[in-house]
This record gives C-alpha cells, structure tokens and sequence, in this order.
C-alpha cells in the first residue's frame, strides 16, 4: 500500500475527519490509555464512535503557517509552565511563542482559564485564578490578554483571546493559578508533529489518489495534480476544492501563480507553508479565491512584514495594483502608508516612472509624506510626467497638490527657468507662485485679517520634511553614525540648566540643531534651537528633567531653547528608521517626548511599528520639524 500502515489505520477509524483535525489541532488533549489513542471527552475504557468529540471550542486561527525559530528543549508555541510558586502546583502563568517565554494578563481571568493550564501540566483541575501578580511580576511580553476558554481545550493559545502580542497590560496584571494537588493518572504520548510530514508525504507521492486536479494559467502553462478527498475533507480550508462534483476539478490561476499551485495543495495536507515576499500575493490570491481564510488571514498580516524588503519597490506596487483590483481596503491603506513614508526613496527609484497616476493623487495630499523638501517633490513630479506621457489635465490635477508656499523665495523664481512642467502649466504656476511670495512676504496679522482660516489649508502644513534645513538624527550609539555628528553630553558643558541626580549615568546620544521659526521668508533670519535626545535609561531622562516611566522606555526626547514666538506652534514628527534605508514608522511628539515602538512586535508595553524592522533593531530616529501658523491666537489682536 502507498499509505504507510498507521495512517491507514487513522483513515479507517469512524470520525475521521474530527480525528485528523484534532490530531493536527489539538496535541496535547489526546491521551494513550488501555493500549489507545482516547480523545478527551471520552474514558480509556469505553468505546467511543468519534462523535464525543467537540470541535466547537477550537480556535482555528491560531495555526502557524511557517516554521518558526526552534523552542529550548522542544518547547512548542503554546506549550505552558508556572513560575515563581511555593510548590510545583502554584505560581504565575507563563507560555511559549515565537522563541521566548511570557506572561497572561488578567483581564476576564477566572477558574476556567487557570483549569486549563492545570489540567494542561497534569493536574486535575484549578483551585484559584489569581490575578494582580500575585506571584510577582514576570519579564518579557505579555503573550495573551482577554482569555475565554470553555475549559476542554489543550492549551490557552486555543481560547479565545485578544491574540498573540495584543496586549497593553503590564506585569502588575500577571495572572496566575493554584492547581489541586492531586495529580491525573493519564499521561500523554504526543507524536502528532509527525502526522503533519507523513500527509504532506502523501500528497508529495501522488498516488492513490481519488480527486484530479487540472491547473490551467492565463497562457499555455498546464498542470496536472491528485489529491485524497478523504484527507481534504478533514480540513474545513480546503472544502471549496474538495466539494466539488465528481472527482475532475479545474483550477483556473494567474500564470505568476502557478509555480505556488502545488505548495498551496500541499498546505491542505500538511498544514504547513513557507511565504515570502515573491509567493505572499498569489499564496493570498489562492487562499481568497478557495476561501482558505486562515491562510488568507496570515498572509493579510505578513504584508506589513514584507512590504519593506523591495528596496526597488516593485512588490509594493504591485501589491497595491492588487488590492485594487481585489477591493482589498486594508491592504491599499497599508501600501499607501508605506510608500508616503517612503516618498523619497520611491522617487529615486526606476520603478518611479511605472508609479500610475491615480496613486500619485491619494500620496501628493498627504501631509505626512517624507521628502527631502517641497521642492524636491515637484523635481520629481516633472521627471515623472516627462517619462510617462500623462495627460495635461491630470499633471494639472497633481500639480495643484504641490505646497508651493514651502518653498523658498529663490527656489520659486528658479522654477521658470530650470522646471518643464511650469512651461507646460505656466498659468497655474504664476498663480501658485503669487500665492506663496504672499506667505512669505505678508506678516500674519494681515494675512490672518484677508486670508482668514485659508491659513489651515494643507498648501500651508509642512509635510515631513528630512532636508538638514527642518531636521536631524540621532542613533541609539553615536559610533554607529555615520552621516550624524553625535556627542555624549557631560554636567560640565550640558547646555541644560537642570542638575542631574547624584547617582551620576551617562547622558542619552543627542543632536542640537536649528531650524527657521516658521517657513515664511519673513523668519528666515529667526532661528530656533533643538536638541534631539535618546533616551534610553530613566537617568538619561532625569538629567534633562524629562519625565519617563520604565514601561515606555526608550523614549525620543526633543527639547525647544530659544524663545517660542506665541503665533507659532509645531506639530513635529518622529521618524522610525530601520536597517538605513526605509521608515517603519512615525509618531508625535506630545510635549517634550515621542514614543518608540518595538521593532517586532515582542514588547507588550509598546505597540509595534506599523511595519516590523525584522532585524530586531531600529537604525535612527529622525525627527521632522513641523511648525504653522496660529490663527486665533490673541496676539493678532
């Protein structure tokens, strides 16, 4: 027989399909008594017909799709332990995921939960759920919050909860358990991870087979698979391929997705898929168009993580063409995100003559697009409209996005000379011209007095600007910079009167710079004064009399010297840079500090950046000055 002898066996037992499912699902809730594999629910002596199995509590998202890094000692994602305790059936509640170990939060907590973690380390049931860290506070992340469970499942990542990593809590909310003391008689022989290579063998031989899969893309590229209904069936993914009539199905694909056709098959088997950056559309594609949704939910969250590992930026616009023609809302805000944040490399790029028309209309309104400056965008503009053969009314349309009052008296009188597309536009120009000589010419109170709220308008917001003209840097190690002059402050030439605690500790790596008070010509000669601060220590904060608590640390820190003109304020922005070469995230800076997020997604105090830095470690903070105009402030008056 093709099939090894112990899968045939599991093929013939009556409940099958659930039988598979729970073995793939749900490991550690099947025990080995009286010579047998028993599911829960049903007594080692007693003969069980497979429909005492309740799949209703399983949790199907909480499969993982990939490999991922090896647990110590064979620990698994999942797997649970309590620490801290007096004895072993006490203490604080820890478990597994993605290489590390952390804690519960205590939100909605109750005797169910912690039965579960009992019955999971091999005691019958929980005496007390605990919460506040009763048995002090844990490290690292916490892992879960917001825990439901019905009490028959194997391990907490199969309850209902908030997900992995979604938690604000802190370690004062740790929750932990008092197991009774008696301990179960049933142990367990867990040999499901092998069952996973075994079925993906079975589909890898092509044998045996009852359903014929015939794969046809848009050109002459042909395939032809088999595959087992009886299998396919236990798999509530793969139900739109195995309920089909008769025992022929075609498979119509894109022609870019047919090297992926067999790995997506085979995930119906084995339950395990590898996505990258090339296979993450078409392995979306597929899971949408055969309503696998586990699959389609996990590539949905990886294209956060892979958006930023095309510096050419091709898989980003492709995926954005994608989630248009898919009306995917989700995935063309997180492709236009990205790429505003990335404006300027985008543009430096030789995809940046293919960038089409209508998502250079959703980037130009955005105020939070990071360029060097407002005139390099429209130098940008005009080489985009000369390589792509636009029409005249739609570069009219993109043109009128421009911020012309952002730049520079001198810039704007150049325009004429050295710019095609003011040749081409010259009527829009001369009025977009005339518009900002008036902001930069005429002081606030009459431009206030004729202008009115127009001031609001964004052509008068500063985008993010990274030019040295509106910004600076800072690393987390001045001996890891290479384009920013760092310098470790010391109490005797700190240009901050406040006096340090006694204790002593180095000062955070810091950059002072100067910027205009405002973008109109009329400040050109004004000048502020900054320092941008890293902060990684509550002593670092304290020297500069910042107030920081240990859960935000670290912490940017951005602090104005010189005097504050009460018809100006500012709206700066935190840039997040990772590995050099894209942003993967901004934040506000409220009052002095601006918050840091955790580059991957392990820090429950923090939230994670909007896209991941996989390597573990922001490159820089930059931060963008931003300053405007207050139109109601009394000193119009």
């Amino acid at each position: 027989m093709a099939l090894p002898c112990l899968l045939w066996v599991w093929l013939l037992v009556p409940g099958i399909q659930e039988l598979l499912f729970l073995l793939q699902l749900r490991p550690r809730a099947w025990r080995l008594g009286a010579g047998r594999l028993t599911p829960p629910g049903c007594a080692a002596e007693l003969g069980c017909a497979g429909a005492e199995l309740d799949p209703a509590p399983l949790q199907l998202s909480k499969i993982s799709m990939t490999v991922g890094p090896p647990g110590p000692h064979g620990v698994k994602d999942g797997d649970m332990r309590l620490a801290n305790g007096a004895a072993a059936n006490e203490g604080r509640v820890e478990i597994f995921y993605g290489g590390q170990w952390g804690t519960v939060c205590d939100n909605l907590w109750d005797l169910t939960d912690a039965s579960v973690v009992c019955r999971a380390l091999g005691f019958e049931n929980a005496t007390e759920a605990l919460g506040g860290a009763a048995f002090g506070p844990g490290t690292g992340p916490v892992m879960l919050d917001e825990v439901e469970c019905t009490g028959s499942e194997p391990s907490l990542a199969d309850c209902r909860s908030l997900g992995w990593l979604k938690s604000n809590c802190r370690h004062k909310q740790d929750a932990s358990v008092v197991c009774s003391n008696e301990t179960r008689s049933a142990h367990t022989l867990d040999l499901s991870e092998e069952l996973s290579f075994a079925l993906g063998q079975v589909f890898d031989n092509q044998r045996d087979c009852d359903l014929f899969i015939h794969v046809v893309g848009q050109g002459p590229e042909e395939l032809d698979l088999c595959a087992h209904t009886l299998i396919l069936n236990a798999n509530p993914e793969a139900q739109a391929l195995s309920g089909a009539p008769g025992s022929n199905v075609t498979m119509s694909v894109d022609s870019e997705c047919m090297p992926v056709v067999r790995d997506f098959i085979r995930y119906f088997y084995s339950r395990r898929i590898e996505v990258s950056l090339q296979s993450v559309k078409c392995f979306h594609q597929l899971a949408s168009a055969y309503r696998a949704q586990q699959l389609q939910a996990y590539c949905g969250r990886l294209f956060a993580t892979l958006l930023p590992q095309d510096p050419s930026f091709r898989a980003p616009l492709d995926l954005y063409a994608y989630a248009l023609a898919t009306g995917d809302a989700l995935l063309e805000e997180l492709c236009v995100q990205f790429l505003a944040w990335n404006f300027e490399a985008l543009t430096q790029v030789e995809d940046w003559l293919s960038v089409p028309t209508a998502l250079l209309q959703v980037l130009l309104p955005r105020t939070e697009l990071t360029v060097s400056s407002e005139l390099a965008l429209l130098q940008a503009l005009d080489i985009w409209s000369r390589g792509t053969g636009t029409s005249h009314g739609e570069v009219e349309d993109l043109v009128q996005h421009v911020r012309f009052p952002m730049m520079l008296p001198e810039d704007l009188f150049e325009l004429q000379f050295n710019l095609s597309l003011y040749r081409a536009h010259e009527a829009l120009f001369q009025k977009k011209i005339m518009q900002a000589l008036e902001f930069h010419t005429v002081p606030l109170p009459l431009l206030a007095q004729y202008r009115g709220l127009n001031l609001t308008e964004d052509t008068y917001m500063p985008r993010m600007y990274t030019s040295a003209t509106w910004s600076a840097m800072v690393t987390r190690d001045s001996r890891n910079s290479q384009n920013q002059r760092l310098w470790y402050g010391s109490r005797s030439r700190s240009a901050f009167p406040y006096t340090p605690e006694p204790y002593g500790g180095r000062y955070g790596p810091y950059q002072s710079f100067q910027t205009p008070q405002h973008p109109s010509f009329l400040f050109r000669s004004k000048l502020t004064s900054w320092t941008l601060l890293y902060l990684p220590t509550m002593q670092s904060c304290w020297n500069y009399g910042l107030s920081c608590s240990s859960g935000e640390l670290p912490v940017l820190g951005l602090t104005q010297s010189s005097y504050r003109d009460p018809t100006i304020s500012y709206e700066n922005k935190a840039l997040i840079l990772c590995e050099g070469r894209f942003v993967a995230d901004v934040t506000d800076f409220e009052g002095l500090k601006a918050m840091i997020p955790s580059a991957a997604a392990t820090n429950s105090s923090r939230r994670a950046a909007a896209f991941p830095c996989t390597s573990g470690a922001f490159s820089g903070f930059r931060v963008a000055i931003r300053p405007f105009y207050l139109t109601n402030t009394t000193s119009l008056d």
